[in-house]
């Protein structure tokens, strides 16, 4: 019995005669007679540059290797003379950081810039398509040699819309093209020892388009999916191209043995939809336990997120505000004072005196929209040094920071500091320490911050004098 393997396609219904399974799968290719692969998706964040997704370090290294582990697991596949069949969807670029650090500058001016890369969801695939172009149609020209894939389009022609077209290039036989026959946009590509790599359109077997409506079509296309995929394989291989037909699937024909088989089947299918569906819940869960950590080493709106989270865990409602061009990274209220703090991380210097100038035009801004009846005490979030293991940390904020925080009487806060104390909220419903902490904010006029020592932390206090020590400008 062929043995047939889908990874990334969650669209299959289960009674399709496939062994299922997402990305993050620990499988082996090898045990496959043939393939149908969807391309991955990039972790989702919200930090962006140049427009397009900016993934951090951990996530870089995990999606890089990510891609390269199927790359290598479907040019296995294709080497050893087996097909692998994959769905286009949509490309996905987004930049990766490379690991390599750019030194530039001297002395106090040094700056360290983190290399990033783009990389692309395509990077999976065995092949290097060039010139590709994203876009989504549905009207296609079947290309003169595609008998191949004749088998599989004359069912699901109608249920497919391209979302990406290349150019022709050298191995590759066109399929199906747009109107423009330069427009390629299914094709397979043969390998020596026998194996193929064939490209497809995105398809819906759930049948948006209304084509076969009712409450069955998707489990029947989900069945048929794959087995005109299993026909189109057994031409490519020369092995013999009539499975078994519709009707012989039929629950009538089915021997005891088969559909006792098939009832085991079905609850190990159920276990691993479960287990799935868990650590699923699971990872989504520990994405957003993650958001503390960003007290220790992010900046920009990770940074933010992470003292927003801090600030709800010591019991302070904080909000992120953008109206027009004035945005404020956290406004919140402690004991009748109002509050707006702003956040910065720096990769290896000291916060300086810009972000404490900032500050002052965000209260000047805030003070004058029309709800406001008085100036806000202001908060400057730090994060300085954010690549520097924190214990490790000499810098904090400039002497001229430090100055103009005293003199406008802002609080300033170390958010590795701020973790700590956040940390130990998330494990316990202490609310005195919560309240010690929001006593904390409102004692630190033109000061640091200086956070209640955790219970029962051994060692020194968490507000150690070298914490203090202030950068230079």
């Amino acid at each position: 019995m062929t043995r047939f393997f889908a990874v990334g396609i969650g669209s299959l219904h289960r009674d399709a005669r496939a062994e299922v399974c997402d990305h993050s799968a620990e499988v082996s290719l090898d045990d496959a007679d043939a393939v149908i692969f969807g391309l991955p998706t990039a972790p989702f964040v919200l930090e962006a540059y140049r427009g397009k997704p900016l993934l951090d370090d951990h996530q870089s290294f995990e999606y890089t290797e990510l891609l390269s582990r199927w790359r290598n697991e479907l040019h296995a596949v294709v080497g050893g003379g087996k097909t692998a069949f994959v769905v286009l969807t949509s490309p996905e670029i987004v930049y990766v950081e490379t690991g390599e650090v750019k030194q530039s500058g001297t002395g106090r001016s040094a700056v360290s810039t983190t290399m990033v890369a783009e990389q692309s969801n395509m990077d999976a695939l065995p092949y290097n398509l060039d010139g590709v172009v994203p876009g989504i149609g549905d009207e296609f020209r079947v290309a003169r040699r595609s008998q191949v894939l004749h088998p599989y389009w004359e069912k699901f022609a109608q249920l497919s819309q391209y979302e990406m077209r290349f150019a022709p290039q050298k191995g590759l036989v066109p399929l199906l093209t747009t109107k423009n026959p330069n427009h390629v946009v299914s094709g397979v590509v043969s390998y020596q020892g026998g194996g193929h790599l064939v490209l497809l359109p995105a398809i819906n077997l759930r049948d948006s388009k209304g084509v076969n409506r009712g409450g069955s079509a998707y489990r029947l296309n989900s069945i048929e999916f794959v087995r005109r995929l299993l026909e189109v394989n057994a031409q490519l291989s020369g092995g013999p191209t009539s499975p078994p037909p519709d009707w012989a699937q039929a629950g009538k024909y089915e021997t005891a043995g088969q559909h006792k088989l098939r009832e085991e089947l079905l609850k190990v299918q159920e276990a691993e939809a479960q287990a799935r569906r868990q650590r699923e819940e699971l990872l989504a869960a520990l994405e957003d336990g993650s958001v503390l950590q960003g007290l220790l080493f992010a900046q920009g709106r990770l940074l933010e997120d992470a003292v927003v989270c801090g600030l709800k865990l010591m019991g302070v409602e904080a909000v992120r505000i953008a109206e027009g061009e004035s945005e404020f990274d956290a406004v919140f209220t402690i004991d009748g004072r109002r509050m707006l703090g702003e956040a910065e991380g720096r990769d290896s210097a000291a916060i300086a005196i810009d972000k404490i100038t900032q500050l002052e035009r965000n209260i000047a801004e805030d003070f004058a929209r029309g709800d406001v009846v008085e100036h806000a005490h202001g908060v400057l979030f730090g994060n300085p040094q954010r690549l520097v293991d924190p214990e490790e940390r000499t810098r904090t904020f400039t002497e001229k920071c430090m100055s103009s925080a005293k003199r406008n009487g802002f609080a300033l806060v170390l958010t590795h500091k701020m973790f700590e104390a956040a940390a130990y909220l998330e494990e316990s419903d202490d609310s005195e320490y919560a309240e010690a902490c929001r006593s904390a904010f409102l004692a630190a006029k033109g000061q640091l911050v200086e956070f209640p020592e955790v219970p029962g932390a051994c060692g020194a206090s968490t507000n150690s004098e070298a914490s203090a020590i202030p950068g230079t400008e």
